[in-house]
């Protein structure tokens, strides 16, 4: 009787001769010992077992798969970390300001840069009313 008395305060199955009516505990020790063998051979983790009243007990979801420690690789990153030197920039040195404000009109103040006003005036525009009419041929 030792090892049911052992069984039965263990903090993890405990709970399951509370369940059981106390004819059948020695049902429900020599069960619970046959499942926990059962499940060590497969190599299961934690499973949801169900109990009876009469002290059987059913596999009724097994566990995750114990990882085997060897089959462990880490995590390789997929994008360099931000402090790298990949990630600086190859702008040359001719781009500046101005020549950004023709290329990027929006990221640089909208159309009132120097190096946009230069290409094109603005006097007399109206939006795109002011393109020249293109007559169809065709």
């Amino acid at each position: 009787m030792t090892m049911l008395a052992a069984l039965r305060r263990h903090p993890d199955f405990a709970g399951f001769f509370d369940l059981v009516f106390p004819l059948f505990w020695p049902m429900l020790a020599w069960q619970l010992v046959r499942a926990s063998k059962q499940l060590a051979a497969m190599g299961r983790g934690p499973s949801l077992v169900r109990v009876h009243w009469w002290g059987g007990i059913t596999i009724a979801y097994l566990g995750d798969r114990t990882p085997d420690p060897s089959a462990y690789r880490p995590v390789t990153p997929l994008r360099a970390a931000w402090d790298d030197p990949i990630w600086s920039t190859a702008v040359p040195a001719f781009l500046n300001a101005e020549a950004r404000a023709v290329i990027f009109p929006c990221a640089s103040g909208g159309f009132e840069g120097k190096a946009f006003a230069l290409q094109m005036p603005r006097e007399g525009m109206k939006g795109a009313c002011t393109l020249s009419p293109i007559t169809d041929t065709s």
